[in-house]
């Protein structure tokens, strides 16, 4: 049996290795033909030796170059990301990862559902800070909060208002009377008050003034608080209106966007690369060269065949982005996977 030599030439440093099976019929495995080049930056950051990228390390291709890069730089291990929130928290190694390829601040691409086994999504992410040692990353809020404006036909000239709005349960409310006030501090602070009982949230759902419009002819609603921030909600109504208004246009201002992210989900970059294509074939590994010394071939590129699923590196316990990664695999592909043919 002739074993063929795949890989540049010449003296590599030794490492320590061990084969993954990552395809369930190694016979079957097809091959991109002619293979494609590992760009020099490549490194396998859950490895403990990062110079070898291990069999079944997803990889994506860079778009200017085209050459192929692993495609997740971590996953979030701690907490999840509320929809508000400002930090997220890495593995050292990933933030490392992080830092190596992009920076200490800039932009990364996040993936996940915002709730256990839900529908994954990408956002992208600007990030200050990477505390290497903890592997805290410091972000800009992803989640934007829902703001909303209620215009009344005539300006309100006395009597009570009463709002219908969605409690942070998902459940509706009712406000109490909310007494009219010629004083727009006054009226809105009223509003306010109503809102915060009603809700059980102090600032939850907040009542301003829309720019250059008198109170008597309407508010905007930003929900912004504890429960609220960066969610959804069912738009607000008025359930009473006060004296001489008779209707209301409901308009939204700005839609919310869902900021949650589960935990595992996945630390991206934004070359291109972050968009899984293939894995690194079953094998010890792939060795490159000294850190971003080199390309090196990536000669067999599979594109097909049945996945043991649990070979390969990230494979996520989260149902969302199992679904997600398989799309994303076989966008270019026509892989199979065994978890999905194995009884439950």
């Amino acid at each position: 049996m002739i074993t063929p030599v795949i890989g540049q030439p010449g003296i590599q440093s030794g490492s320590t290795v061990a084969y993954r099976q990552v395809f369930k019929q190694p016979e079957s495995v097809l091959y991109f033909p002619g293979g494609g080049t590992i760009a020099a930056a490549a490194q396998d950051y859950g490895n403990g030796d990062p110079l070898t990228l291990r069999g079944g390390l997803l990889m994506g291709r860079v778009t200017s170059t085209k050459k192929w890069l692993p495609s997740l730089m971590g996953k979030m291990i701690t907490a999840a990301l509320t929809g508000s929130g400002t930090s997220i928290t890495l593995s050292t190694a990933a933030a490392l990862e992080l830092v190596r390829r992009v920076g200490t601040s800039g932009t990364f691409k996040l993936t996940g559902p915002p709730a256990a086994n839900g529908t994954a999504r990408t956002v992208t992410v600007t990030y200050s800070a990477v505390d290497t040692g903890t592997g805290v990353v410091t972000i800009t809020a992803v989640g934007v909060n829902q703001v909303e404006q209620i215009n009344f036909n005539v300006a309100s000239t006395a009597g009570n208002l009463q709002l219908n709005v969605q409690k942070t349960d998902g459940t509706f409310v009712t406000t109490a009377n909310i007494a009219w006030n010629a004083t727009d501090a006054t009226y809105l602070a009223n509003i306010n008050s109503a809102l915060d009982t009603a809700t059980g949230v102090v600032g939850g759902i907040v009542a301003s003034a829309i720019p250059a419009t008198d109170t008597d002819l309407g508010i905007r609603l930003t929900y912004s608080g504890t429960g609220y921030a960066g969610l959804p909600w069912t738009s607000a109504e008025v359930a009473l209106f006060p004296t001489s208004s008779t209707a209301a246009i409901y308009t939204p201002i700005t839609t919310a966007v869902d900021g949650r992210f589960v935990v595992g989900s996945f630390v991206q970059p934004t070359d291109g690369s972050e968009s899984p294509r293939s894995t690194t074939p079953s094998g010890s590994g792939i060795q490159m060269a000294a850190a971003n010394a080199a390309d090196v071939d990536f000669p067999q590129i599979p594109y097909s065949g049945l996945f043991d699923s649990d070979q390969i590196i990230d494979w996520p316990t989260d149902a969302g982005l199992q679904t997600w990664l398989m799309n994303q695999l076989n966008t270019a592909g026509r892989f199979e996977f065994d978890h999905l043919l194995l009884p439950a």
